[in-house]
Parts: structure tokens; sequence; C-alpha cells
């Protein structure tokens, strides 16, 4: 029986790749160079800003010397978060969930990302939130996923795991978590429903 339901953030709750693709233009970069670039200043053992090693205008003067445009680093920063936009199928589901299961969130994240996206409340609707930024570790390495666990008292086996990378819910489900790997934004939110209720 599902207990708990856990929610990835980017591109489950908040889709923010229409700001990536942004940058890349605005210096006529490949898309696909500026989002592997972007992801290895993330998550890099040595520096990453997802491990909690480096502040959002750390990250972003790196992102923009490495492309030989440090003028872009502030203007980069400032239209980054307000770039974001709510899925809203996956914040109604939120509300519908709220009261019925456990909410948590399990998030790769710079540090403070979320708190300063005011759009997305999200410390409205869930309790836990467990941060790569905070503990110092990302996923799908299976620490993280321990970590959520201890914090909500509860088995993998009573957890369902959302998440848009099909990586870390192929590690949650080794671990023996529920798992939905969200992609289309309507019928993803219909498959949770139907893995929670037995029935869209």
């Amino acid at each position: 029986m599902i207990k708990a339901v856990v929610f990835d953030i980017g591109g489950v709750l908040c889709e923010w790749v229409t700001i990536v693709r942004k940058m890349a233009a605005s210096i006529g970069v490949d898309y696909q160079e500026f989002y592997n670039t972007f992801l290895h200043y993330s998550f890099d053992p040595k520096i990453g800003s997802d491990l909690g090693l480096m502040s959002m205008d750390e990250f972003f003067a790196k992102l923009a010397v490495h492309f030989g445009h440090p003028e872009k680093a502030e203007s980069w920063r400032q239209e980054f978060v307000p770039g974001f936009k709510r899925i809203e199928p996956s914040f109604e589901l939120v509300k519908e969930l709220t009261g019925k299961y456990e909410l948590a969130l399990l998030t790769n994240a710079k540090i403070g990302l979320w708190d300063e996206w005011k759009a997305g409340n999200l410390r409205e609707y869930f309790p836990i939130i467990i941060d790569s930024a905070e503990v110092h570790v990302i996923k799908p390495d299976e620490k993280i996923f321990r970590i959520l666990l201890d914090r909500l008292k509860l088995p993998a086996e009573e957890c369902l795991f959302i998440d848009d990378f099909v990586e870390y819910t192929e590690a949650a489900k080794k671990l023996g978590f529920k798992t939905v790997h969200f992609k289309e934004q309507e019928e993803s939110v219909k498959l949770i429903r139907k893995t929670l209720y037995g029935s869209i």
C-alpha cells in the first residue's frame, strides 16, 4: 500500500528548459552543448552547484566564462528563476493528494533555488523536502534515497517516486520504490492516478 508520494521538481512540477534554451540562443550556442555544460557544473563532484559546493552566482559566472561570455553571468542569474513555469496538471494533482498521502520532494537543485521560486510555493504543499544542495548527495546516488526514507520513516515499498529522468526512477525502483517516469504532462498525471487509485 502506497503511503507517500515523492515528487521531483524540475520537469515534474516546474518547466525550466525554456529559459535554458533562451540562454543558449542568446550566445548562439547549440542547446545540447549548453545543456550538457549546464549539467556538468551542476553535478561535478568537485564543484557541483547541486552538491552545494557553489552558489548560483558562482554557477552562472562559471557557465558564462566557459562559453566566453562573462558579461552574461548576471543577466542569466537574474533571468533563471523568473523563467520557470508551473506545470499546472501536476500542481492540481498535488492539491488532490494533500491529506491523503505523505507528500515529499526529492530534488537535485542549487542552493536556495526552490525557496527563490515563489510561484511554486512548495513548502505549503510539501512538509518534507530533500534538497541535494543541503544533503550534498545527488540523484541517482542510493544515499539520497536512504535519506528520504529516513525522513519519511517508511519502507521504499510504501512510496511512489515520480521523476522525469528515467535513470533516477530506475535507481529508485531498484531500492523497492513504486515509480512513474514523468514524460507528457497530462498522460503522466493519469498514470500517477492509475498507480495510486487503480483507475484513472
